[in-house]
């Protein structure tokens, strides 16, 4: 559920411009992406550990292709945790097969973004 400050997004990438670009294309629709991680390893640790910023966050968006561990490992290993945001997979290369993210209980929206568009599909998984 958003905050009364607004939706608050996590974001795993390992491309820093791309980081960048999703973050300043969001700012302009009210939407905070915040925190952001290079790497699963790392956004595993601090979303299990529950502090903030991440346990702010409404919804956890990954890349697929990530250094080490990917967006769908993160993803299935979280929901095994007990984790229960909404997951939005996002990657330029093939989405993964639908009974992977119905198991996962994850979303897809490929990239390049259209803004319009990521913004739609993170306000109807928050819905």
């Amino acid at each position: 559920m958003p905050t009364e400050k607004g939706i608050k997004v996590l974001y795993v990438e390992d491309e820093p411009a791309i980081a960048e670009l999703l973050k300043s294309g969001l700012d302009l629709f009210g939407i905070e992406v915040s925190p952001i991680y290079g790497s699963a390893e790392e956004a595993y640790k601090q979303i299990t550990g529950g502090q903030p910023p991440v346990d702010e966050t409404d919804i956890l968006v990954f890349d697929i292709r990530l250094p080490g561990m990917t967006g769908l490992e993160l993803a299935e290993k979280l929901r095994s945790a007990g984790e229960k945001r909404p997951i939005l997979i996002v990657s330029a290369y093939q989405p993964p097969p639908r009974s992977q993210l119905d198991q996962l209980k994850a979303h897809f929206m490929p990239k390049p973004f259209d803004f319009a568009g990521i913004v739609n599909k993170i306000q109807d998984l928050l819905d």
